[in-house]
């Protein structure tokens, strides 16, 4: 089933299901660019700081379908996985609810948390906000002594805002913001990024006003980032990206808010000093962004060092533009898939020059997303004409490195879906 929003099915099968969202606290994220990354900062940073059982839901996978789905910075088993997966469904066949399939995905998330006995877990919205199947999460409630009655949403946090999606979020950047924004819950504080767009932010701070929740914008710092048990520098993050900074400082400002309720609701399995924050910050691990890596795509040839970053849009592509003038001096040789249905102007024109190569290939179909499709690569290699001229297609992807150098700086971005089966390739060769 294609993307068709709303949470009146997702409440539904979670009902049937008997409500496993409710067994847990959550950090629920959203933003167009970034989200994910501070989704992997905090469930390293509380899994570092914290003796909880922690869960991470984000999507999409990247390699294999049970990646979405962590418990303490570890892919839950497949079996797990597909065992909660089959039980979701049976649930949504049996009652004829017609979940969508991330609405399925979400719920296979959930049932897993609950079996497992996840204390706290890190939610990252898979689109837009107000209406993702995600956003059926409620706030917790807490007493005035500070301990929670009924689980819930503790924190949230929106990070960039962009153009994507414009087709189903709005056409401006006043109309995403709001949807992202229908994240913030009831008295539950929320921190946004502060380099968004003015009109972003104000949309943000109406909707935190509306919901009677603190709403803390996290403006541009310099590498010391200031928590309240010392300061963290930003060269401890093993991310690539100056962006990266905002990130780091959204999800150090959100374990700043929660951990008094962690401390008096988890005494005994809290352990927030200022040794462990860095140590969570030195851990984490986000693939397919800025990804160094020497790509085996052959059992047989040479392994090449590569670039892979999940860029999709015009902001993610400003910010790999960006990183690459600091990592390259030359023509870069450009390996692009996209999305079918995506606006190429923004992607490309921030990417590549005349004197750049591009290799337009394609990726296959994505596991439990039957809906997504690539474009067609006669149609991106025409876009890519209008930037240069040292463009070609091949079709399929083992046959994209045979030709190039270990001297090409050879950078893999335009898709997630493309990322992640470069690093499906990688695996089965090594």
């Amino acid at each position: 089933m294609p993307i068709d929003l709303g949470l009146t099915r997702i409440a539904t099968l979670l009902a049937r299901l008997g409500n496993p969202h409710r067994s847990a606290n959550f950090i629920h994220v959203a933003g167009t660019n970034g989200k994910g990354s501070v989704c992997a900062y905090l469930s390293s940073l509380l899994s570092n700081t914290t003796q909880l059982k922690i869960g991470k839901f984000t999507s999409p996978h990247l390699i294999h379908r049970h990646d979405c789905v962590m418990l303490n910075n570890y892919p839950v088993d497949r079996s797990l996985f597909e065992e909660a997966e089959l039980a979701v469904k049976r649930v949504d066949e049996q009652f004829s609810i017609g979940a969508t399939e991330f609405e399925l995905l979400t719920a296979t998330a959930f049932h897993i948390f609950h079996s497992q006995n996840v204390d706290l877990a890190v939610m990252e919205v898979g689109l837009g906000g107000r209406l993702d199947s995600t956003n059926v999460l409620e706030p917790a409630v807490v007493n005035s002594d500070g301990y929670c009655l009924h689980r819930g949403v503790i924190a949230t946090a929106i990070t960039k805002i962009g153009l994507d999606h414009e087709n189903i979020l709005g056409s401006n950047l006043s109309e995403i913001a709001f949807e992202k924004a229908g994240i913030i819950k009831d008295k539950i504080p929320n921190v946004v990024d502060g380099t968004n767009d003015v009109e972003v932010l104000e949309v943000v701070k109406k909707k935190a006003i509306d919901c009677n929740s603190s709403n803390y914008i996290i403006l541009p710092q310099s590498d010391e980032i200031e928590t309240s048990v010392g300061t963290i520098n930003r060269s401890l993050s093993p991310l690539h990206g100056n962006y990266q900074l905002q990130n780091l400082s959204i999800a150090l400002k959100v374990i700043d808010l929660v951990f008094p309720f962690l401390q008096k609701n988890y005494p005994i399995k809290t352990n927030f000093t200022l040794a462990n924050l860095e140590e969570g910050v030195k851990r984490t691990q986000w693939p397919g962004r800025l990804q160094e890596l020497r790509l085996k795509y052959s059992k047989d040839q040479p392994s090449l060092p590569v670039i892979l970053d999940g860029a999709h849009n015009g902001q993610a592509a400003r910010e790999l533009a960006t990183y690459l003038k600091t990592r390259f001096n030359g023509p870069i040789t450009f390996v692009l898939a996209v999305t079918k249905g995506k606006d190429l102007e923004p992607l490309l024109s921030q990417l590549v020059t005349a004197q750049d190569k591009v290799i337009v290939t394609k990726f296959g179909k994505v596991d439990g997303m039957p809906w997504i499709q690539c474009n067609d690569p006669v149609e991106l290699e025409k876009e890519v004409k209008k930037y240069t001229n040292k463009v070609h297609i091949v079709e399929e992807l083992p046959d994209v490195f045979k030709d190039l150098s270990q001297s090409d700086n050879v950078v893999i971005c335009g898709s997630l879906y493309l990322v992640g089966q470069c690093l499906s390739l990688h695996e089965d060769n090594l």
